[in-house]
């Protein structure tokens, strides 16, 4: 982000992240502030608490997702096994594993020095880093993502920090949104990255937005009358 903003100091950043894409930029954002060096951002399908997204993968239901995921940890272990066993773990003791939660507290945990795999879901889940975002950042989740239910979708924070916005929608899965057959087509998630584009862009455009995602003085001193206030779209139930 420092070098693109380096060669175009002019130019907004609109960054956009999807699943764990989206966890490590809300890190990024909350940590950073304005300093981020970025204009605004969207997140699709992003969980939002680790807790529930593992209690989710545990469900006989869901467990299909999560054996996969097991798989492909013990896959890419597997085949870098020096290197893992460079770093003091017992490869042939993860390859037992059966599930996200035994890979978490067999290999993560120990490799990345947590003190038990709640510090580590507690650490990773990003909602309550969500109040210290600075700049515009809108959140596209499906209400059936078996990785982020519907429930641990923090979209009660909308009302204590009015720089995030969430879009949830009854249907589209984990990363799905589409709108039609033809899945290369594109879909809901395409579409709603380019209208929040546009936004940025007008707004950026009649000054109320500035470069580093800050709003402008004369924006944050209106009346309650126009304050600014993004909409929200709630599931229907």
């Amino acid at each position: 982000v420092s070098l693109i903003k380096e060669r175009y100091p002019l130019a907004p950043i609109i960054a956009g992240g999807t699943s764990m894409g989206g966890i490590t930029l809300v890190h990024y954002m909350a940590t950073y502030g304005l300093r981020a060096n970025i204009t605004a951002a969207m997140i699709q399908s992003t969980g939002w608490s680790v807790f529930e997204s593992v209690k989710s993968l545990s469900k006989p239901s869901n467990m299909v997702f999560n054996l996969y995921l097991t798989h492909r940890y013990k896959e890419v272990i597997g085949e870098n096994r020096e290197l893992f066993e460079k770093d003091g773990l017992d490869v042939d003791e993860i390859m037992k594993c059966r599930t996200v939660q035994d890979i978490h507290n067999k290999y993560v945990v120990p490799i990345h020095g947590y003190a038990n795999v709640e510090e580590y879901w507690d650490r990773l889940s990003p909602h309550r880093q969500l109040l210290h975002v600075k700049v515009p950042l809108l959140s596209l989740n499906a209400a059936d993502d078996v990785f982020s239910p519907e429930k641990s979708i923090p979209v009660h924070l909308t009302e204590r920090n009015p720089n995030i916005a969430f879009v949830v929608t009854l249907k589209g899965g984990h990363i799905g949104f589409m709108e039609g057959v033809n899945p290369k087509q594109l879909g809901y998630n395409d579409t709603l990255f380019f209208e929040f584009v546009t936004m940025i862009r007008k707004c950026l455009d009649s000054g109320e937005l500035k470069l580093n995602g800050e709003w402008s003085a004369e924006w944050n001193d209106s009346d309650s009358s126009t304050s600014r206030q993004y909409p929200v779209w709630p599931t229907n139930s």
